[in-house]
């Protein structure tokens, strides 16, 4: 992925998971890392791997094709 791309990635899960009123707490929970290395996912202080971008989607309900494509405005 391209640099833009994963920041584009990394603002759209953020924003899922707000809109879903979920806590990094639980985030992290839901893929087996602890509350700091999911921040870190967030933040871009760690690699967003394809196993990771996978569980966070699931964590979603989505698959990893949906999580990849979603936009915000598609919800207003």
């Amino acid at each position: 992925m391209e640099p833009d791309n994963l920041n584009d990635l990394i603002k759209r899960i953020k924003k899922l998971r707000q809109l879903h009123g979920y806590k990094q707490e639980r985030m992290a929970q839901e893929i087996g890392l602890s509350q700091t290395a999911y921040s870190k996912i967030e933040t871009g202080d760690t690699s967003l791997t394809v196993g990771r971008a996978a569980a966070i989607a699931k964590a979603f309900g989505m698959s990893l094709t949906a999580l990849l494509e979603w936009e915000e405005n598609i919800l207003k």
